[in-house]
């Protein structure tokens, strides 16, 4: 009686084991980009996998990278034309700030650039 008793304690708890460790979706930032601007709708995130959805507000194409403190490029969008979205995934793994920019060039240097927070999970 006891070992029934105890093997349906361990069945019943295994679902609630499972459902404590979901897999998380990425912290989704909305980027808005238009000359030499670039609008971040979401200025901290968690660490983890950020999704950057990009929209062109601008008449010029511009595309978007994400670089950490050390001036490594994580990753980069492709060129945008004028009112076109696109999306970028990255796993962001530490905390800290990364710059978030346009690559063309001169773009960064007219102010196509944002900062983005990365805080550690609570």
């Amino acid at each position: 009686m006891r070992r029934a008793l105890a093997l349906l304690v361990v069945i019943a708890a295994a679902p609630a084991a499972v459902a404590a460790a979901p897999h998380r979706k990425p912290t989704a930032v909305g980027v808005g980009e238009r000359e030499w601007r670039v609008a971040l709708y979401r200025s901290e995130v968690p660490v983890g996998r950020v999704r950057f959805n990009v929209r062109n507000f601008g008449e010029d194409g511009h595309d978007l990278a994400v670089r950490n403190r050390a001036g490594k490029v994580l990753g980069r969008l492709a060129e945008l034309r004028p009112d076109a979205t696109g999306s970028l995934t990255l796993r962001l793994r530490r905390a800290g700030r990364y710059t978030v920019f346009c690559t063309l060039e001169g773009h960064e240097q007219l102010g196509m650039r944002a900062t983005l927070k990365v805080r550690r999970r609570r």
